[in-house]
């Protein structure tokens, strides 16, 4: 599933590392399984889910057409967001060729994961700006572009993919915090033990791979920052920062409202137990 180079452990430099960067050169080979990941959520959101959804939930029919909306894009960030974060994490232990060589390394298996994440990307993209004044979110469009830039880089260049593996670990609490809102949106009460134990999950999954991964992953940046290759990187080491540096901004502002979120769900639990 994939094409190793030449294992760099200690410096992530070789000359054959060298000879691969002045040879970079623009790969589309995978944009057209982007373009099929985005035309396969977009008949998703289209027709797959509210079929399923008026067959499965009683109260579909009831839905404003907002809820409508946003409960079919939430379906689709669910399953972008446990297939790819599966990808990711399997990654993470079994392809030790990307830890070994995190700025220079082709993987098939990666390029499959990423072009699935663009065009989910793109397609929730397209589906908020058609439906902006019902669903549009401007933090979630910017994480959206950010994430597509970046990508794109990964997919087209092969440069940084460690990297961009390790942003798809954030993948993994999307999920429950999609299951928040579905709760929210069947009127499930906000100290129902399905809607407490939600939260508290998502809070807590959002803080570790988003959260606590953030020293992680900056140090993986300053191992690498330090070797002879990253000088050599030109304005993909500035792309990597920046967009990696909005992200976590964005992440944080998520989680402290989150937080404060959580917090309520407590106090209002505690004052229904204790009166």
């Amino acid at each position: 599933m994939k094409m190793t180079t030449p294992t760099t452990t200690t410096h992530y430099f070789s000359s054959y590392h060298f000879e691969q960067m002045l040879n970079i050169k623009f790969d589309p080979t995978f944009l057209p399984v982007a373009a099929t990941s985005f035309t396969l959520f977009i008949f998703l959101y289209k027709f797959i889910n509210p079929i399923l959804s008026n067959l499965l939930i009683k109260s579909y029919p009831f839905f404003t057409e907002t809820q409508k909306i946003d409960w079919s894009t939430r379906i689709n960030s669910s399953i972008n967001s446990f297939t790819v974060g599966t990808i990711c994490v399997y990654m993470m232990i079994a392809d030790h060729g990307l830890d070994a060589n995190p700025l220079l390394y082709k993987s098939y298996l990666l390029k499959t994961n990423l072009s699935i994440v663009i065009g989910y990307l793109l397609s929730d993209t397209v589906i908020s700006i058609i439906h902006y004044k019902k669903i549009g979110d401007p933090f979630s469009m910017a994480h959206h572009f950010l994430s597509i830039y970046g990508f794109i880089y990964v997919l087209t260049l092969n440069v940084m993919p460690y990297f961009a593996n390790f942003r798809l670990l954030a993948e993994l609490s999307t999920p429950l915090v999609n299951i928040r809102w579905f709760l929210d949106t069947l009127k499930f009460s906000k100290t129902s033990k399905a809607f407490v134990f939600n939260g508290l999950l998502m809070t807590l999954v959002f803080f570790f791979v988003r959260i606590v991964a953030m020293p992680i992953y900056w140090w993986k940046v300053y191992t690498v920052a330090i070797t002879p290759l990253w000088s050599h990187m030109g304005h993909f080491r500035f792309a990597l920062i920046i967009v990696c540096s909005v992200l976590d901004i964005i992440n944080l502002y998520w989680f402290s409202k989150m937080s404060r979120g959580c917090l309520r769900l407590l106090t209002a639990v505690y004052r229904k137990k204790h009166g």
